[in-house]
């Protein structure tokens, strides 16, 4: 598994010198970290997540977030068991994004299930880049958390996120 610390590093937990001149640079975060162990821990016991590619990590609130390769991201959501056991290392929630998606995308992977039907970029007069997503579904009983996508959004990929769903 590919991962921002070093393998040595994940299966020991301990930093070597250069991987905490990353830590301590900024180069990487404690996240980064967290997440480089607990899933270098499951990989060991896992072939299909020993090919995986972590590209960060990231805590927002209770959750956690991880970018991983495209192909992975399409595993996960093929083998719900897989993405079981990884929620229950974490003991979280886990949020599974593609390093690689553009804007769009990445706020399709945040919604999934939901089918998003159209996402455009307002700019603001202060400046603000503000990004209006239009979702198929009903306000009544949203499949997701919203605010907790807005969260996500703001936090990895710095998205001001309105969310918008259709009426049928």
């Amino acid at each position: 598994m590919k991962s921002p610390i070093c393998s040595f590093d994940a299966k020991s937990g301990v930093l070597c010198s250069k991987c905490e001149a990353k830590l301590q640079s900024g180069g990487i975060t404690q996240d980064d970290v967290d997440a480089s162990i607990k899933l270098t821990k499951i990989a060991d016991r896992n072939s299909d997540i020993n090919k995986f590619t972590l590209a960060r990590g990231s805590r927002v609130d209770e959750d956690f977030v991880l970018v991983l390769r495209s192909p992975d991201v399409s595993t996960l959501r093929s083998n719900s068991s897989l993405a079981d056991k990884i929620e229950s290392e974490f003991g979280q929630k886990v949020w599974f994004v593609e390093s690689e998606a553009s804007d769009r995308r990445f706020v399709e992977n945040l919604l999934h299930p939901v089918k998003v039907s159209s996402v455009n970029q307002f700019w603001l007069p202060d400046g603000a880049k503000l990004t209006k997503v239009v979702a198929a579904g009903s306000t009544q009983k949203p499949r997701v958390n919203i605010e907790k996508i807005q969260k996500i959004a703001k936090a990895v990929r710095s998205i001001e996120l309105l969310v918008e769903f259709e009426q049928k």
